[in-house]
């Protein structure tokens, strides 16, 4: 198939195709193409390289950066979870403070009533002879009194509020 288009007098009349322009455009394209290689590929090749490197580091400072955010957050938690033990600690501490304090006054006022109704009891219980005491004596003077008005004489309340005195005394 290549021999019948060879032999026709070439392939490259048949296509139109002038073997000098095809030379020329060869050689110019490879000389614009090394030129434009040193001259302008060459600096869009680095920029692309030093692009590159940038977006390598700028990934590589937002991993760090998280990673310190992540060390931060978790410090910043263990913080946070320290004072509010330290509140919790302060908060139970207080309490029974408070609770220390309430029971110490309740246990002094209870005392205080305790002394006060000891003291009450103490005072009824003079208060009680004094008027056993008296009654005593009213009843010892009412009876000398009906007895003297029984027997129309004087009684001596020396002599006979003793005999009184000791029979009741004797009765109670």
């Amino acid at each position: 198939m290549v021999e019948p288009l060879l032999a026709s007098g070439g392939l490259m009349d048949d296509l139109g195709i002038n073997p000098a322009v095809l030379l020329t455009q060869v050689v110019i394209f490879s000389v614009t193409f090394l030129a434009l290689s040193r001259i302008l590929f060459g600096r869009v090749l680095s920029n692309l390289q030093r692009r590159e490197e940038e977006t390598r580091e700028g990934h590589a400072a937002v991993g760090r950066d998280r990673a310190e955010l992540d060390r931060l957050a978790k410090e910043y938690e263990a913080a946070i979870a320290k004072v509010d033990k330290e509140s919790y600690d302060r908060t139970q501490a207080m309490l029974k403070e408070a609770l220390a304090t309430a029971s110490a006054g309740v246990a002094q006022a209870q005392a205080q009533a305790r002394s006060e109704v000891e003291n009450a009891l103490a005072r009824i219980a003079r208060e009680k002879q004094e008027a056993s005491s008296r009654v005593r004596a009213d009843i010892a003077r009412l009876t000398l009194e009906v007895a003297e008005k029984a027997m129309e004489t004087r009684l001596d309340p020396a002599t006979h509020g003793a005999m009184v005195q000791k029979f009741l005394a004797e009765r109670s």
